[in-house]
């Protein structure tokens, strides 16, 4: 008879733990999902982020995309969560306590790549992230972080990155921005890469690029055959016209406000100017006199001696 009561007592623990969604025993993956942010358009909206104080064009990811997160998604769309995760990781992520969760062991090398391309570990958001995403995929710290760094590495590479760099302070369009990653990877590939903005003040703000790829791209890099492309239409993020943020503080409009005026070779020199010509002052006619031959010389007699 006390039997009868395990059923019981077993789903009030489980309420006691909390929703930890996905919490499997076998985690499989339709393909991943590289995560991107672009610093500026994400500073532009939260200034009081510690990584946004000194965002400038001189900083990495003042002009390129920086990492984010590597997600193991699916073709619904939806990426898997908090999938071996301490019960208390959800609630304090969507709190934004991160400095208060567990922070991942990464070797030195790692960590010294991770200052760079990561940097909303300012903020310890890489450990919400870890906890949201990277608990899902079963690799190490140090597992993930390569994989996810490799192909972020591989993405700042591409003309899409240049394009994004290119309109900091401008509105460029979707369209443009596709062509753009086509150009690198091959036609009718755009489906694999997405944009993720958010409105504020009319604006619709540059904040994300998401990349579809395969399992295989996580060891072996970024090409045409690994990308991973839906089987329908993709409902992009972001409307045609994209906002680009520039770095807080940048003087755009003027030399150097933006990576493209920066790269833009310097006029050449102006050619010397010749001296000018002093100004003549008129002269009036002057009357002389005709000249008249000479007289003939005089003979002077010498007395003799």
């Amino acid at each position: 008879m006390r039997w009868r009561w395990l059923p019981v007592v077993l789903l009030a623990l489980a309420s006691l733990l909390g929703p930890v969604p996905r919490a499997q025993a076998q985690v499989t993956a339709d393909h991943y999902a590289l995560l991107m942010v672009w610093m500026p358009g994400l500073c532009a909206l939260e200034k009081d982020r510690p990584e946004c104080k000194d965002l400038s064009l001189r900083r990495y990811d003042g002009q390129n995309l920086a990492f984010m997160a590597l997600e193991v998604a699916h073709d619904s769309g939806v990426s898997d969560t908090f999938c071996f995760s301490m019960p208390s990781d959800f609630e304090m992520d969507h709190d934004r306590d991160w400095c208060d969760m567990t922070r991942p062991n990464v070797s030195p090398g790692i960590a010294t790549e991770l200052k760079r391309l990561m940097p909303i570990a300012q903020s310890c958001q890489d450990r919400g992230l870890w906890a949201r995403y990277a608990s899902c995929t079963m690799y190490s710290a140090d597992d993930y972080y390569a994989r996810g760094l490799r192909l972020a590495k591989a993405l700042t590479a591409t003309k899409v990155n240049v394009k994004i760099a290119g309109a900091i302070g401008q509105t460029v369009s979707q369209q443009a921005l596709v062509a753009a990653f086509e150009q690198d990877l091959g036609d009718e590939t755009g489906t694999a890469i997405d944009f993720i903005c958010r409105k504020n003040a009319g604006k619709f703000h540059l904040v994300n690029v998401k990349l579809t790829v395969t399992a295989r791209a996580l060891t072996r890099g970024l090409s045409k055959e690994l990308l991973w492309q839906p089987g329908r239409p993709l409902r992009r993020s972001c409307p045609e016209n994209i906002f680009v943020d520039a770095p807080p503080g940048t003087p755009l409009g003027t030399p150097g406000g933006t990576p493209e005026a920066s790269a833009a070779p310097a006029p050449p020199p102006a050619k010397p100017r010749a001296p000018d010509v002093p100004e003549s002052s008129p002269v009036g006619p002057v009357e002389t006199a005709p000249l008249e031959p000479p007289d003939q010389p005089k003979i002077i007699p010498i007395p003799a001696r």
